[in-house]
């Protein structure tokens, strides 16, 4: 006994049976007081809840708008939209997957309004689902998650829906919308999308078309499927019956379910809600005359009063209502049946203050216009229900912010300034502790392993300052990866990326009498279309080319090859010329549309994966793929590095973003 007393006590009673003694009760009704000077305007795609509106409220439909019901309704009516399957009971979300992923016809979004997908989360689901499509059709599943849009690819990397190349590949992708975000999203689905409407208990028009309506295009290139659960097949099936003897039509139970009967049962289930909805809405209308009680001895001063602590607390003493219903008035009086509005008309003889008597009469005419004869117990409105409350623990949001990090106090080595020296010829190769080869610039960061540190040209390199971001021990190096800006050209052979400690000291030291066969570069990432990346301007050197102009060994500019490589360092996105998409895609062993009749019979033998990569050397040297640097796959890299070197994905837009997402060249 002690345990079982030991269990109630603590676990039990505190959660199940939680109660305050007084209630503050707040509703539509206060939100839109007719006190308010200010038109209250809203919107709303149907008009099936106008009955349920303050009493103070009127729907104004604008005339054109008027139609808009009938619309939906006509378009839902299209024949495209005729199919039907109900499930079995209580089937899981493994059961429906497998039935809509081998269904007949190609379904792109779910639209879960009937909450049938309830063992797992928007994730779960959606990556469930993914796995069973079709690998060479979908790609990503996108889904909600705390009313974000996100996105999971098949990797199982999880990204924001708007920085990530599914939100301009929606024709590789599935959708699934859990029950709330079925109402107030808004995707651009492309023509010919499918959807899977799933229908649940209760299920009223307004959910039921606001739903539907997530598929824009509907009647004039998106259309619809309907799966319900084996409970509501049998509502469709018991209202169908009940329709047909009213009308004296013979029951064929072997009629298929269509859309007609699925808007039959939808309708009458709004009926329902409608008149269930009469009771807590004559209820808040008594709260709100109560309120209204309440601040009638306030004179008002323009719209302005001041507030003490003695009035606040007379007011909430006012506006109180029990929480904690007594079992005698709950059980103890006889059970009576009567309609909504016999029972109201009881309730407001209690509230009988004569300023919301006006309130009293509109809402005893509404109740008594469509509250109907229906009859119900009148201890039901104030019967103990089981309530599901979230407990909620008391919190303080607290801000984790990365942690500071010291930064590496700048060196200038001896090597460094015997670059702008004529007469000083600096072995690069010998220096180790000044220069290394550039994929030592991804050194302590995730890109490392993946870089292919053979794949670079030998000539190219980075200084170990440029490379030195922060001096904190223990941390990743992958957010502190330093944009690649300044370049020395030496002797037109070497080219070095230095950090802008290093650029600033030579820029005033490269002599400008000589000639300049070592100059100080400035390099930008192509970002747009049309956007210069200073490179090769000889106005922009240091000292400027533009001075030596007939001296063929001092007006230098970087090759194709060298800019190449420059491109993927530093994320360009964009190509000047086709001759450097050319070389960009001969660098990265790619093979991308369009292609030449020789390609894509290699496509069709496999020497060229889906992705655009040619894996075998002999193959590369058939598709005359000569200047070939990369020899494993390198595109994961390639998208890691651009996303780290302009803070987002690349668009699959851009010509970088076409080549390595949809492997098609642009230009």
């Amino acid at each position: 006994m002690l345990v079982i007393n030991y269990f109630l006590n603590y676990f039990v009673f505190p959660r199940e049976a939680k109660q305050f003694p007084h209630k503050l009760v707040s509703s539509a009704w206060d939100l839109s007081s007719s006190a308010r000077s200010k038109i209250i305007t809203g919107f709303s795609g149907t008009n099936d809840t106008q009955l349920l509106l303050p009493i103070h409220i009127r729907q104004d439909d604008l005339p054109e708008l008027q139609k808009t019901d009938a619309i939906v309704v006509n378009n839902l009516l299209k024949a495209e939209n005729e199919y039907y399957q109900s499930l079995a009971i209580n089937a899981s979300t493994d059961v429906i997957l497998n039935q809509l992923v081998t269904h007949q016809l190609k379904i792109n979004v779910i639209l879960d309004v009937g909450a049938l997908f309830i063992d797992g989360s928007n994730k779960e689901i959606a990556t469930k689902w993914l796995a069973l499509s079709d690998r060479n059709r979908i790609d990503y599943a996108v889904y909600f998650k705390s009313d974000s849009i996100f996105v999971c690819d098949r990797q199982d990397h999880e990204h924001r829906f708007e920085t990530s190349p599914a939100s301009e590949r929606l024709d590789h992708c599935i959708f699934y919308l859990d029950d709330v975000h079925t109402r107030g999203t808004d995707f651009k689905f492309p023509k010919g999308f499918r959807a899977a409407v799933t229908l649940g208990n209760g299920l009223t028009k307004d959910r039921f078309v606001q739903a539907c309506m997530r598929m824009r295009k509907l009647g004039s290139g998106h259309s619809l499927t309907f799966w319900s659960s084996h409970e509501v097949h049998q509502q469709i099936l018991n209202l169908k019956k009940k329709i047909s003897v009213e009308n004296r039509e013979e029951v064929n139970n072997n009629d298929p379910m269509g859309v007609m009967d699925i808007l039959c049962w939808v309708y009458e289930n709004t009926q329902q809600a409608t008149w269930d909805g009469l009771h807590h809405w004559a209820s808040q209308s008594i709260s709100f005359q109560r309120k209204i009680s309440a601040f009638e001895p306030i004179h008002w001063n323009d719209n302005q009063q001041v507030f003490t602590n003695e009035m606040m607390k007379e007011l909430a003493e006012k506006c109180l209502e029990p929480e904690i219903i007594e079992l005698l008035r709950m059980y103890g009086s006889p059970k009576e049946l009567r309609t909504v509005f016999e029972m109201y008309s009881l309730r407001y003889a209690d509230v009988g203050d004569a300023s919301s008597r006006q309130i009293q009469q509109a809402v005893l005419r509404q109740l008594k216009k469509y509250g109907g004869k229906k009859r119900r117990l009148a201890q039901l409105l104030d019967e103990e229900q089981q309530r599901e409350l979230e407990q909620e623990l008391e919190e303080e949001r607290q801000l984790q912010r990365p942690p500071a990090v010291q930064p590496c106090q700048p060196i200038l080595h001896d090597e460094i300034k015997k670059l702008c020296e004529v007469n000083e010829n600096v072995d690069i190769v010998s220096s180790r502790d000044v220069f290394q080869h550039l994929n030592y610039a991804f050194t302590n960061t995730t890109l490392f392993k993946i870089c292919q540190a053979n794949s670079w040209l030998p000539n190219l390199w980075v200084s170990t300052e440029f490379q030195r971001v922060i001096a904190t021990k223990g941390e990743s190096l992958t957010p502190f990866l330093r944009p690649p800006r300044w370049i020395v050209v030496y002797r037109n052979q070497q080219l070095i990326f230095l950090s802008p400690f290093e650029a600033n000291w030579l820029m005033g030291r490269l002599p400008s009498n000589e000639s300049p066969i070592t100059t100080l570069r400035l390099l930008l990432p192509r970002t747009k279309r049309i956007q210069s990346i200073f490179v090769n301007t000889p106005t922009l050197t240091v000292p400027p080319l533009i001075r030596f102009a007939n001296d063929n060994n001092a007006n230098f500019l970087l090759p194709n090859d060298w800019l190449v490589q420059l491109f993927i360092f530093n994320g360009t996105l964009y190509f000047e010329t086709v001759e450097e998409q050319t070389a960009f895609c001969q660098c990265l062993s790619l093979c991308p549309n369009p292609r030449t009749e020789a390609e894509k019979d290699a496509f069709e033998k496999e020497w060229i994966a889906a992705d655009g990569f040619v894996a075998n050397p002999e193959h590369r040297l058939s598709l005359q793929l000569h200047q070939s640097r990369f020899h494993s796959n390198p595109l994961g890299f390639i998208k890691q590095l651009i996303e780290n070197r302009n803070n987002s994905y690349a668009s699959i837009r851009s010509h970088v973003g076409s080549i390595i997402l949809n492997s098609t060249k642009l230009i």
